[in-house]
This record gives structure tokens, C-alpha cells and sequence, in this order.
């Protein structure tokens, strides 16, 4: 099972030292593969990697929603259009470097509220965005005391059970149990479950008939206002990230598409699998 998805967490205080040469280098080479993809909707995004030495200081920066993230050595972050498509593409993207990162154990932390975007108008231009960055560097060990008090204030390490996040063939029945050979696509599922999202909201819905599986996003009412974007489709990127990781890893093949779906009111439908 894919230790990289199931055991990543989001790293606010990193070891005071800079990244290696290496690392450097294999984070650059990452970010420019990554600028060569296409999210599921087909669309690149660009993502750009800064070594920021200047942060090497005593004092925690505040660059993030979640808090004080403290000593971050580097950070990447990206630009996209700011278009529902092209959104769901980028969360796509962007969980594929932290998950890459995650396989060298390096930390990162998702940051999509309020960083100081002010910082990187000179980058972007029309309908551009930077929906989110992440420090990159090495975690500590242990976690300092301020942030187990951010993970307990946003509820970190607590995730939806499988009953509220994934239904089979209609809304009206809710996968109740989490033993794999009751479940279909047991291993696409759980990495879903474990993944990441904005206030830890995890506003994915999945639905399962037969051969095909239905993802929708279930929006948190009045979240996010504040930002020029809906926050909750880089979610819905995470989602079909670590969806498409379990299908791999149990060597199905897929097509991912628009296909004929159910309706419920309280959901907009993203995209679907389809199984071969």
C-alpha cells in the first residue's frame, strides 16, 4: 500500500538548516516535470519552486491560514486560470509534487487562504491565480507544541468515516464497512479518505455503479468567501489524485470522463472513472 499517501501529514515546523544540493535539484526537476502534465480536465498549470534562505531565522512567518509555519527553508507554489476547470487540474497537479516530495521525506504543508498573494502579483496576469503554495524542507522529528495546538484546532489527523464520503449505486446507501473485500476499489477509496483538504472539510462524494465511479463535491456553505476563488476544487483535485493512485496500484484501467450520472440536489457533479 502506498505508504507516501497514507502517511503524509502537513509539516509547520521544519529543522533550521537549508536544503541540500540535492534536494534542490530534485525539486526543481520535479516542479519542471510537473509543469509537462495535464490534470484530468487537460489543462497544464505553472509552478515555480523559490529558495528562501532569508526565512533562516528564530521567528515563525506567518505565510499561511493554518498558522505559523516556522523555518521553511524553500517553498514552491503555481498559477493557473482562475476557472473551475482549470482549478481542478491544479489541485490535481499540486498533490502530485506534495506526494513526490512525501516519497523523499520532505515536508510540506498545503497553504491556499491567506498567504500574502500581494507578494506574487508580478507573476500572474488577467484571470491568473496562485491558489496555493507549500514550504518544502526537512520535518522535525517531533511536533513542536504550537503545532500540535494548530493540528487540534483544525482537526488534523481526523478523517470522515467511509458512511459519509462514498455511497454504492445510489444515495440512499452509504458504504458502511471498511473490510476490503465488501468494498470495491477498496484501495482507491481509502486514499481518498486520507486525503487532504481545506480546514480538513473533505467535501469530495463518490459514487460507485459497477464499472463507473461518480465523484461530486459536496460545497461547504459560506467557506472560503473570502478568497477570489472557490478553495474547494483544489479539493476535488486531491480527491481524483489519490482516487486514480489506488486504481493504479491495483492495475486497473481507466478512462476518467463525463459520463450520464445521478443527481442529488446538495452535490455538483466533478467527473467520473470509468473502468475498463
Amino acid at each position: 500500500m502506498r505508504d507516501d499517501i497514507l502517511n503524509r501529514r502537513s509539516v509547520r515546523t521544519y529543522e533550521k538548516r537549508k536544503l541540500s544540493d540535492d534536494t534542490k535539484k530534485l525539486t526543481e526537476a520535479l516542479i519542471l516535470q510537473t509543469n509537462q502534465m495535464k490534470g484530468p480536465f487537460g489543462h497544464e498549470a505553472h509552478f515555480f519552486f523559490h529558495d528562501q534562505q532569508a526565512f533562516l531565522d528564530d521567528d515563525a512567518k506567518k505565510i499561511g491560514t493554518y498558522g505559523f509555519v516556522k523555518n521553511p527553508p524553500a517553498f514552491f507554489g503555481g498559477i493557473t486560470q482562475n476557472e473551475f476547470e482549470h482549478l481542478i487540474d491544479f489541485g490535481y497537479l499540486f498533490e502530485h509534487i506534495i506526494i513526490e516530495l512525501t516519497k523523499h521525506e520532505l515536508g510540506t504543508v498545503w497553504l491556499g487562504g491567506t498567504f500574502n498573494r500581494s507578494a506574487f502579483n508580478f507573476m500572474v496576469s488577467g484571470h491568473e491565480i496562485i491558489p496555493a503554495i507549500s514550504p518544502v524542507g526537512y520535518p522535525l522529528e517531533k511536533f513542536s507544541l504550537r503545532e500540535k495546538v494548530i493540528r487540534f484546532g483544525i482537526q488534523a489527523d481526523r478523517r470522515k468515516p467511509f458512511n459519509e464520503l462514498f455511497y454504492l449505486n445510489d444515495f440512499v446507501h452509504p458504504l458502511e464497512t471498511l473490510i476490503p473485500h465488501d468494498i470495491p476499489y477498496y484501495h482507491s477509496l481509502l486514499y481518498v479518505q486520507a486525503g487532504p483538504s481545506a480546514s480538513n472539510k473533505q467535501p469530495w462524494r463518490l459514487l460507485i455503479e459497477d464499472k463507473k465511479i461518480h465523484l461530486y463535491l459536496e460545497p461547504t456553505p459560506n467557506y472560503g468567501t473570502s478568497l477570489s476563488f472557490p478553495i474547494q476544487l483544489l479539493d476535488m483535485g486531491i480527491a481524483i489524485y489519490h482516487l486514480e493512485a489506488g486504481l493504479k496500484e491495483d492495475r486497473l484501467s481507466y478512462q476518467m470522463k463525463t459520463l450520464e450520472h445521478p443527481e442529488k440536489e446538495s452535490l455538483k457533479y466533478i467527473i467520473s472513472f470509468l473502468i475498463d
